[in-house]
């Protein structure tokens, strides 16, 4: 019998972030990547089309497990 385990994690987003909290991208939002806030780094999703990496951020709303950001 075949048998698989299954060890990878949803984006589950520190429950410290919220909205309002600036942060840094570390790679280019089109329109998600990633981006570090003080707590850690965390996968974001941009309101605008694409922003740069190197760009600093605002957190405009959290969904869930989703955290849309936006140009500081």
């Amino acid at each position: 019998m075949l048998e698989t385990e299954i060890d990878s994690k949803v984006n589950i987003p520190d429950k410290n972030l919220t909205v309002g909290m600036e942060g840094k991208t570390i790679s280019r939002l089109a329109p998600a990547g990633k981006a570090v806030f003080e707590n850690g780094t965390e996968e974001v999703f941009s309101k605008q089309d694409f922003i740069d990496e190197n760009q600093q951020i605002v957190i405009t709303k959290i969904e869930g497990s989703k955290i849309i950001v936006k140009l500081k």
